[in-house]
């Protein structure tokens, strides 16, 4: 997918991490960027956490068997960056119906 406007992209991003907001849990303070598939499998995906929420997300995704480390076969690379993407989407799913029954 082609990004028709780069610029107002960067914005928004921008703006997301001077907001200073945590993704899953909406705390306002220190915040670190996640490297949702694993920064050695994939530099680019990356979202805004608060350090608690950081942590549960490395957590589970060790228990999950999600290795973060560089794998040199390409399957594997894929599988262990596909098993951390969907910890960190469950976590975001789990955030999006704690939301719908707060609203």
């Amino acid at each position: 997918m082609i990004d028709e406007n780069p610029i107002e992209t960067a914005r928004r991003r921008t703006r997301r991490l001077e907001q200073g907001r945590c993704l899953l849990c909406g705390r306002i303070g220190a915040i670190e960027q996640d490297h949702s598939a694993g920064q050695n499998h994939d530099d680019f995906l990356k979202a805004p956490l608060c350090i608690p929420c950081h942590a549960m997300v490395t957590e589970l995704r060790r228990r999950a068997g999600a290795d973060m480390r560089s794998q040199p076969d390409s399957v594997q690379r894929v599988k262990h960056a596909l098993k951390a993407t969907a910890v960190f989407l469950n976590m975001l799913a789990e955030a999006m119906f704690r939301w719908s029954d707060w609203l």
